[in-house]
């Protein structure tokens, strides 16, 4: 128990904030408020495992929300602008999403140039291209049987909230039960011991950026069919702090080698907890948005003070 909680603290943070948003925020309480609170936060949860994965290697990718924007435009022109059948654009969809991860990882790992500078560059060109293929236009009123995709119940649950299930637990298995998850955190502690170890550090970090920028795909695509709108701006700069702090939040390091599901999943939840929070409270969203900054750098002091220690 000791253990789990050490390793997942972010679960025990998400019990108390809503204990206390119980007792202070008129309305919290309700069944129908938790259950918005859980449809707002599986899109998020599906991109901050991806990004949670790539934090344990050690890197970053500060071009999520922009490969975000980049999908959705993509989605919504082949199911609206080309008329393609909407598996097949959803399947060239999560290529574009695999592309971008390729990309960023062929850069990162084989020509050597920082995750920092390399997706805060990439996520320019994206945003660029999102705003050249749109013509920096809004795609609306996309076609019911693609809406009808996450507004479906199977099961009693929300298609969008079976799918962030589904990928929750296949993400599990790959982090916490396979050679997948022990090699990401052997090459996140210390790349240099895991590559003399045999593990094929190169190949494991192209193919991370690749399950980012694919999942950030699938939450593009859902999150277009929830507003019934594709947008090359829907996710920028913005989403991309919101989802690393979820990240952040749930125990992942800046550093690499540390990072779980069940901590990301609820870092998450703390984060749309607290803008449940304000919007009951009517605060101001730019007070949140100042707080995602602060966590970020009491995190990165932290994580600084911890390593000299050791």
């Amino acid at each position: 128990m000791r253990r789990f909680v050490k390793r997942n603290g972010s679960v025990v943070i998400f019990l108390i904030l809503t204990v206390l948003a119980s007792i202070f925020v008129k309305n919290f309480f309700a069944l129908n408020n938790f259950l918005t609170i859980i449809k707002q936060a599986a899109i998020p949860i599906i991109a901050c495992l991806g990004i949670t994965i790539v934090l344990m290697t050690g890197g970053i990718d500060l071009s999520l929300g922009y490969t975000l924007g980049l999908c959705s435009i993509t989605v919504g022109l082949l199911v609206k602008g080309v008329g393609l059948p909407i598996w097949i654009s959803i399947i060239l969809t999560l290529l574009v999403g695999l592309l971008v991860g390729l990309v960023n990882g062929v850069l990162v790992q084989i020509v050597k140039v920082p995750a920092f500078i390399v997706t805060l560059g990439s996520g320019f060109v994206i945003f660029g291209i999102a705003q050249i293929v749109s013509s920096g236009s809004d795609i609306n009123r996309l076609p019911a049987n693609f809406r009808a995709i996450g507004v479906t119940n199977i099961l009693g649950l929300n298609t969008t909230v079976l799918i962030s299930l589904i990928i929750c637990i296949v993400m599990y298995y790959l982090l916490h039960h396979s050679t997948f998850g022990r090699s990401l955190s052997a090459f996140g502690f210390n790349a240099r011991a895991a590559r003399m170890s045999g593990i094929k550090t190169e190949r494991l970090n192209v193919l991370v950026y690749m399950i980012c920028s694919f999942l950030v795909a699938i939450a593009a695509i859902l999150l277009t069919i929830r507003v019934n709108c594709a947008q090359p701006t829907m996710g920028g700069g913005v989403y991309t702090f919101e989802v690393i702090t979820g990240a952040i939040i749930g125990g992942a390091s800046l550093f690499g080698g540390v990072g779980t599901v069940i901590g990301s999943v609820f870092g998450v939840l703390i984060i749309k907890v607290l803008e449940n929070c304000i919007n009951l409270l009517n605060v101001s969203y730019y007070t949140y948005q100042a707080f995602q900054g602060i966590v970020i750098l009491l995190a990165i002091i932290f994580e600084n003070v911890k390593n000299r220690r050791l």
